[in-house]
């Protein structure tokens, strides 16, 4: 085990508005406050996602993209860098209209139906993400 002690700095409260790519508009949130890492909760609701599934025989994400009404009822994850740039990692469950749930590791497009409000808990260092040959994955370097 690998591990660090860290901080909260702040937190940054967000709307996304309808029509917007959910992560493209938490990487703008990160830049526009300068956020160093953390921890992301949202809430809200999604017409488009594209889920992943990380296959640990095939060391790969295989992806889907849904083009239905979702209600995002939970979406968390965090905010490292890799090379300089900001990388949002996100895992999401998602409801149907049937009540019925999708899940997974939460990549684009994602674009929100209705909003997302979005939670950035702010920690006082930065993380960083380097590959890691075992598993064909960016992982934290802690």
């Amino acid at each position: 085990m690998k591990s660090i002690e860290v901080k909260t700095a702040r937190v940054i409260v967000g709307r996304i508005m309808a029509g917007e790519d959910l992560i493209d508009s938490i990487i703008a949130l990160v830049n526009l406050y300068n956020i160093n890492s953390g921890l992301i909760n949202v809430i809200g609701a999604l017409n488009k996602v594209t889920l992943g599934y990380y296959s640990l025989e095939k060391k790969e994400y295989f992806f889907r993209t849904f083009e239905e009404d979702f209600e995002l009822i939970s979406c968390m994850g965090n905010v490292s860098y890799k090379e300089g740039d900001p990388i949002i990692h996100l895992h999401t469950a998602l409801g149907r209209k049937d009540y019925s749930i999708v899940a997974g590791h939460l990549s684009q497009p994602s674009i929100v139906s209705v909003t997302a409000e979005v939670y950035i808990y702010e920690i006082d260092k930065k993380l960083n993400r380097t590959d890691d040959p075992q598993f064909n994955l960016s992982l934290l370097n802690l």
